[in-house]
């Protein structure tokens, strides 16, 4: 489970419940938003009352009052909280007190009812601990905890260390994020991202052409309006005009790339519809299938007018985007859209790709940094390994090295440096492998193993026992690689590394959408399509051996 599928798996529960949910509105501000603290970086607040007694949702509330006044009354008994009482929940994410580090998140759900403490904690976490922390009662399983406030009508689930500092912070919100706060957005599902508390520097790190997005933000909100129609809107806040105009060309940039994904979901629908070779009629068992294909074609249709003419204006330091869907019966939607989406997982699997690519990028682009803060301090990148000063045995990873350079020093100075790896005391501390040595593709929380590694030696960048100045890079730091993505992990504080010998073989790289990432020595990161020419990759691999380098693709 990754970082933030904790606060997603309480979500997607919480949006369920809202399918069940027959609750009227309160016309006061909900208690949930309240609670919000002034320094979160992002926030989402969702009028589920509203939402399900909305003229979208008719059919499904006639649909479910079928089942009959028995039926709701076993519901309201079955579950603690009862989903009836369900009015509004609001979750919200805090920066992360260190780089690498997962942040802390809180969902609040505001019931109309109260709930008894015991009975809720029983049902909720069957198997969790309870215990008091700072006066809280909590109960708390697998790193996330929960919590019952406002005389049990206040449900709160995450982290264990933020829910007991509810209503307790007093970091004061500014600007449209303060409006957000107070309840004065229009959609009955609402999302705000506060840059204010993020340091600027961490934009740094964005890769192109994503850092022209991000330079300069200050402020993202956006917004659902159901009726019979959804209305969604986004209002994204620049500091200058012209960084809003950079963003904007950008975003047209990503939305021609958005139209050449959509060509292969296309072609699998239109091999439904339009079938070759067709003979004589179908049978009728084919026809959901059928009429699922139209609709996975006609949100194809959609998604590619949109892509084609993006709903999205400049408007002073801010885009606005404004875009409304077609009216479609909620008993139709559930059902044809979840096999049409089927039909379209390539596309989102290349969604889902793009967004490991730039995650694994910007790992690399840390990695590389905190070498180069390394490089400062010590007048040279750091050795491949720790060695013993006696044998010269290899003991721990350059990545143990630089840990006080990725805002990590107290897990640094737990290691004993005179120890292997594997020692009794060292082999304990694997198990805190930072977070910018997990590969979002190959990796999942609790690994001890990273797929982020150099070569040394014999011309590489490295040597395996001492450091390496950068006068010594003859063939330039920009043309010459520092970590690669490889295919084979290796437990991050072990020493193995890649011993470089240009007569042999490289190793297997890791690959996304068949391509890999290596971070240069100048600090850059690029990407490699495979499989790559082996000669071309060793010349990049040698700091110093004087051959031009011939054109990568």
């Amino acid at each position: 489970m990754n970082h933030f599928s904790k606060p997603m798996f309480c979500l997607f529960l919480t949006l369920n419940l809202s399918f069940i949910c027959i609750s009227k509105a309160d016309a006061q501000q909900p208690e949930d938003l309240k609670l919000v603290p002034g320094n979160a970086v992002a926030a989402v607040h969702m009028d589920l009352a509203k939402l399900w007694q909305s003229e979208s949702m008719k059919e499904m509330r006639e649909l479910l009052k079928k089942a009959g006044p028995k039926a709701l009354v076993e519901l309201e008994k079955r579950f603690i909280p009862d989903p009836i009482t369900v009015e509004t929940v609001t979750g919200f994410v805090m920066f992360p007190k260190n780089l690498g580090t997962p942040p802390d998140f809180a969902f609040l759900i505001s019931l109309k009812k109260p709930v008894e403490e015991k009975a809720l904690f029983l049902s909720a976490m069957p198997d969790g601990e309870t215990i008091k922390k700072d006066g809280v009662n909590m109960v708390v399983k697998d790193g996330t905890g929960l919590i019952l406030m406002n005389q049990g009508k206040l449900i709160a689930v995450g982290a264990p260390s933020l829910l007991p500092t509810l209503g307790k912070n007093t970091a004061p919100a500014k600007g449209d994020f303060a409006r957000f706060l107070k309840g004065n957005a229009a959609g009955l599902i609402n999302a705000a991202i506060n840059l204010e508390p993020i340091p600027k520097e961490v934009f740094a790190f964005a890769p192109p052409p994503f850092n022209a997005i991000v330079n300069g933000i200050q402020y993202m909100e956006a917004g659902i309006g159901v009726e019979k129609t959804i209305r969604l809107s986004t209002t994204i806040t620049y500091e200058k005009e012209e960084q809003a105009k950079a963003a904007l060309e950008t975003i047209k940039g990503f939305a021609k790339m958005g139209l050449a994904q959509l060509e292969e979901p296309r072609k699998e629908v239109e091999k439904r519809v339009f079938p070759k070779d067709q003979v004589g009629a179908n049978p009728l068992t084919d026809l959901p299938e059928f009429l699922a294909a139209m609709v996975g074609l006609a949100i194809l249709n959609e998604g590619e007018n949109l892509l084609k003419n993006p709903p999205i204006t400049l408007a002073g330091t801010s885009l606005k985007a404004d875009y409304t869907t077609p009216q479609i019966s909620s008993n139709a939607l559930i059902p044809t859209t979840a096999i049409a989406i089927g039909m379209m997982l390539p596309a989102v699997a290349k969604v889902r790709e793009a967004s490991q690519r730039a995650t694994s990028m910007n790992n690399l682009k840390f990695i590389a940094l905190s070498m180069h803060n390394y490089e400062g301090t010590y007048n040279g990148f750091p050795a491949a390994a720790i060695c013993d000063k006696k044998t010269g045995k290899p003991l721990l990873s350059w990545r143990v090295t630089i840990l006080p350079y990725i805002e990590q020093e107290a897990l640094y100075k737990q290691f004993k440096m005179d120890e292997p790896w594997d020692s009794e005391h060292n082999l304990k501390l694997a198990k805190n492998m930072p977070n910018v040595y997990l590969h979002p593709k190959a990796n999942k929380p609790g690994d001890n193993k990273t797929h982020y590694r150099l070569f040394y030696g014999k011309g590489a960048a490295f040597e395996l026992d001492k450091s390496v100045k950068i006068p010594t890079f003859t063939d330039g730091t920009s043309n010459t690689i520092m970590v690669v993505e490889a295919e084979e992990p290796v437990v991050w504080t072990n020493p193995n590394d890649f011993g470089y010998d240009p007569t042999k073989a490289l190793p297997k790289m890791l690959s996304i959408d068949g391509k890999f990432s290596a971070a240069y020595c100048d600090g850059s990161v690029r990407t490699f399509k495979m499989p790559i020419d082996q000669e071309i990759l060793k010349l990049l691999i040698q700091k110093n051996d004087g051959k031009p380098i011939p054109q990568v693709p």
